[in-house]
């Protein structure tokens, strides 16, 4: 199980470096949908709301870091 774990997070790693995105970015993401998935909801009510508002956060944040650099 573990195996596969590593190879999924250096899969996961080998994306964000293609892409320059950051790994903890997509880990929260998938967190976020898994956390919807578990409920067993059928609509998901809230899941895009929370998804825009934590990218939206991030691009601040990434806006503010490059500003200080």
């Amino acid at each position: 199980m573990s195996s596969l774990i590593n190879e999924e997070d250096e899969l996961l790693e080998e994306i964000c470096r293609k892409y320059n995105v950051e790994p903890q970015y997509l880990k929260e993401l998938f967190r976020i949908e898994k956390e919807y998935a578990d409920k067993n909801m059928s609509k998901r009510r809230g899941l895009f709301d929370r998804i825009s508002d934590l990218v939206m956060d991030w691009v601040e944040q990434e806006e503010e870091r490059r500003n200080i650099i």
